[in-house]
């Protein structure tokens, strides 16, 4: 639009005064204005306009290009931002949507305003209405009270830069609901938390899968029926604990494994094909089949399996489900039970011994072994049942089948061939030895009562004759019928005893017999005598008990140790009587010493047969109770760890039992069992005494000294009393008196005396002078490298004086390297850590290193043919060594006085 300067536009606005005045006073001039609509998507966003003052008709022109230009870049700018917001609300839009697929929420917390901001999705994981008013303490409010605590405390970790990560439980229209929130903490420059962002998903689901899996897993764990995974090639991916239970295999046994490992070699070829053809047929089968148990047992189970596919079709795993059904499979057998078993005692009869025989024939001859066959009849018999009735020859016999059961080992047989006749088949024989122990067992049982009727024990005896095969034929009636034949003999020579077919057995035989005799007259003839070896404490040099040791006082050979006669009643009940005689006699002893002012406990060695007596607590009550002047706290029994391993449960009753009346109880040898760590917890025995094998070889050898250190820290730490034995020599008092052991007993302190001897003994008793000098010096464990130590390097020279004669135990760089050798790992290391600034220390170092140079000569000089040479230096070495070994001893002492002088202070 244009106009002059004396025309006005409607709309437009007047002149200011200053243009006024130069309207007036000067001439017209041209004006102009220009008025343009800025149009964009469609709608007008604004009206831009131009005023010109100075009157030239091309500028109009300018004007308007101008307007234009100006006008279409700014409708492009604003198409842009338009598609930009466009952009951004799909964005939105699409993530509103994503967040609602994944249930997962967003929320941005304003710290500095305290504004919280949510997504829709949050609003509706927490069950509000979009964007409603909420804060913090709203978001509180919809924790689960159970789960607070913890919130909050996450919080306030978060706040401090700690992760933000957990889940939780809100309460949504009053039913709990399970989230899982992060967040991101930011902080400004003064570690000011100013703002955060985080995310909260709705993991209901996934709880409720997670709940799923564990009942899953808990039928699978706790079902009674085995169950068994497999992948498609067959390999077991998992089995539950009721197929550990039936199989006897261990999950780690069998994972990887083909459950062809179970196959007990019962079902053919055949048998498995048609299995395979069904469950690929079919996807199922199930039916009987026996497999084998970890043991070796068979065993019955009723099998189902079933193939696993996927939503191809695809087979992914084989499931199988068992059950046990051995049990039934026995009453099945029953009905054979009863063609081939006797009906009054189920042993086995005539028509399956005969079986038998020839079964364990075969297995004899594959392992190389022999067989026993014993014929056992019944000496007086036929008079008791007479008397008493057949009911009480009935009962008679079921009690002589059910201990002979017990007597044989489980693959041996025990049969009867009808009125008191009864064969033993005795399999996987050994040696003779094995074979008379069992014997003797038996015969001492069946010499027992059995039955008591009124006030009269029924008491028999059995004869017994035995072949052997393949010794005596191998014929199976044969053998039988000279089993039978040397009952008979058994009979002639008085009954109540064996008698071997084979006559070299025989003469044998009747000599251990004649042993035993010899040992039962020798206890009614009071030949044997109790020793009594001191035990010591070490660092006060008090005598504090002794140990009650048997001697035979034979009339023709003199003074017998126990292991020329013990072993021969081990496993005969007269060691139960010796072990009663031991007892009453040490009782007796400790009271005669009492009387001239030597109280002095004393422990006794008890046999294992004679604890598993069960009148054993009763006859010790009763020994205990004849000698009342004698406090029982003055006993103590001894049992050998191995003992105690047999039964632990019986053992620990048995010891508390005795602890009731203050007896206290002892392992010995402790140490030489197979799980001395694992059941100690269990057994509260009062003290633990190591095993003399250990103790006598710990000087020399590292292993020994190892396990004699693990045994006292292990006593230390279970709070009971260790005890040394096998002391003999001063040096091995020493050492233990450094490893914390100071009670002990062996040669080196005392050799058993009689008990007449002892109060005297104990009287001018004087502890050895290193013993003394020891005593007041007191190490930590943390100094047991530094007190054995030396041992290694006596080892280690030991080995090279060794070498002169065979080859060379050494690798090279041990030999070569001081560095290398086990004093010198520990010289150069935890040593010179803790004691480098010692000068006894110090001297140390040059002397090894002399050593390892004289070693490397010693065996170069062997190498080059040069013996003389090398045994010449060889005395050297043992020079040097003990240089080393006097060196170590002072800086053991004087580390010994630096701790004494820091605990002072």
């Amino acid at each position: 639009m244009t106009m002059s300067t004396d025309s006005t536009t409607p709309g437009s606005e007047p002149p200011t005064p200053e243009l006024e005045k130069r309207i007036k006073s000067e001439r017209p001039l041209f004006f102009a204005s220009f008025l343009m609509p800025l149009i964009a998507i469609g709608s007008m966003l604004a009206l831009l306009g131009y005023y010109l003052y100075h009157g030239h008709p091309e500028m109009a022109i300018i004007l308007t290009i101008t307007a234009t230009l100006l006008s279409l870049l700014i409708g492009l700018l604003a198409r842009q931002v338009w598609r930009v917001q466009q952009r951004e609300r799909k964005s939105a839009e699409n993530l509103k949507r994503a967040q609602a697929v994944a249930h997962v929420g967003s929320w941005d917390f304003d710290l500095l305003h305290n504004q919280l901001t949510c997504s829709d999705e949050t609003f509706s994981i927490f069950g509000r209405p979009n964007h409603s008013p909420i804060t913090y303490a709203t978001f509180l409010d919809h924790i689960h009270p159970g789960d607070r605590d913890r919130v909050e405390i996450a919080w306030q970790e978060a706040l401090k830069g700690e992760p933000y990560d957990l889940e939780h439980r809100i309460v949504v229209k009053g039913e709990p609901q399970w989230v899982h929130q992060k967040a991101l903490v930011s902080f400004d420059a003064s570690g000011r938390p100013v703002a955060a962002i985080g995310t909260v998903r709705d993991i209901a689901e996934q709880k409720r899968a997670e709940e799923c899996h564990r009942l899953a897993t808990s039928v699978f764990s706790n079902s009674h029926d085995g169950i068994v995974i497999t992948d498609p090639s067959n390999r077991i991916i998992e089995v539950n604990q009721a197929f550990c239970d039936v199989t006897g295999y261990a999950r780690e046994d069998v994972l990887g494994q083909n459950p062809g490992l179970l196959n007990s070699g019962r079902q053919d070829a055949a048998f498995y094909r048609v299995m395979w053809e069904a469950l690929n047929d079919t996807g199922h089968w199930s039916g009987e089949i026996w497999n084998r148990r970890k043991n070796g047992e068979s065993y019955v189970e009723l099998l189902s399996i079933s193939a696993v596919k996927n939503a191809h079709g695809q087979i992914t795993h084989y499931v199988g489900a068992f059950s046990d059904i051995t049990s039934l499979k026995t009453s099945q057998q029953q009905l054979e039970h009863l063609a081939h078993f006797d009906a009054l005692t189920h042993l086995p009869n005539r028509i399956l011994l005969a079986d038998r025989i020839e079964q364990d024939i075969a297995h004899a001859i594959r392992h190389e072994q022999w067989l026993a066959i014993c014929f056992i009849d019944l000496d007086s018999f036929k008079p008791i049942n007479d008397m008493y009735g057949h009911e009480t020859g009935d009962r008679l016999l079921i009690e002589v089948a059910n201990w002979l059961k017990d007597a044989v080992r489980s693959g041996d047989t025990v049969a009867r061939l009808g009125g008191d006749e009864f064969v033993l088949l005795l399999t996987d024989l050994k040696a003779m030895d094995e074979l008379e122990i069992t014997l003797s067992r038996i015969l001492l049982k069946m010499s027992a009562p059995y039955l008591r009727l009124a006030e009269q024990e029924l008491q028999i005896s059995a004869s017994m004759g035995v072949t052997l095969f393949p010794l005596d034929g191998t014929n199976p009636d044969v053998l039988l019928r000279q089993a039978d034949q040397a009952m008979y003999a058994a009979k002639q020579a008085g009954r109540n005893r064996y008698h071997m077919f084979d006559a070299k057995q025989d003469r044998l035989v009747r000599a251990r017999c004649e042993h035993l005799t010899r040992l039962r007259d020798a206890l009614a003839n009071e030949e044997f005598r109790l020793h009594y070896q001191p035990k010591v404490n070490l660092r006060t040099g008090k005598v504090i008990g002794a140990e009650a040791l048997i001697r035979w006082q034979h009339p023709e050979q003199g003074l017998l140790l126990p292991g020329e006669f013990i072993p021969l009643i081990e496993e005969s009940d007269l060691i139960i009587d010796i072990g009663d005689w031991v007892m009453k006699e040490t009782l007796r002893q400790m009271g005669q010493w009492a009387a001239v002012g030597l109280i002095l406990p004393v422990s006794v060695n008890i046999a294992i047969r004679h604890l598993q007596q069960a009148d054993f607590m009763k006859r010790l009550e009763l020994i205990l109770a004849e000698y009342p002047d004698v406090p029982s706290s003055w006993l103590e029994l001894e049992i050998l760890e191995t003992t105690a391993l047999a039964d632990m449960g019986y053992a620990q009753k048995l010891i508390e039992a005795c602890r009731s009346l203050g007896v206290s109880f002892a392992l010995d040898d402790f140490g030489t069992g197979y799980s001395s760590l694992s059941y100690l917890k269990r057994l509260s025995a009062d003290t633990l005494k190591i095993d003399q094998s250990f103790i006598r070889d710990m000087l020399d050898d590292p292993e020994a000294l190892a396990i004699v250190e693990g045994v006292i820290g292990l006593t230390t730490a279970f709070q009971r009393t260790v005890i040394a034995e096998g002391v003999e020599t001063v040096e091995h008092g020493v050492m233990l008196m450094r490893l914390g052991c100071d009670l002990a007993q062996g040669y080196g302190i005392a050799r058993p005396m009689p008990g007449d001897s002892l109060p005297e003994w104990v009287r001018q008793y004087q502890p050895a002078q290193a013993w003394r000098d020891a005593a007041p010096l007191l190490w930590g464990r943390e100094e047991y490298p530094l007190l054995t130590v030396g041992i290694d390097h006596k080892h280690w020279v030991a080995r090279v004086l060794h070498a002169l004669e065979k080859e060379l135990p050494h690798t090279p760089i041990e030999l070569v390297n001081h560095h290398h050798c086990r004093f010198g790992r520990w010289y150069h290391g935890i040593g010179m850590k803790y004691y480098g600034n010692l000068p006894e220390f110090e001297q140390i170092g040059p002397l090894h290193e002399r050593v390892h140079d004289l070693g490397k000569d010693i065996i170069l000089l062997r190498d080059t043919g040069q013996m003389e040479q090398a045994r010449a230096l060889a005395q050297e070495l043992i020079h040097e060594r003990d240089r080393v070994l006097e060196l170590l001893a002072r800086l053991q002492i004087e580390v010994a006085l630096t701790n004494e002088r820091a605990a002072v202070s």
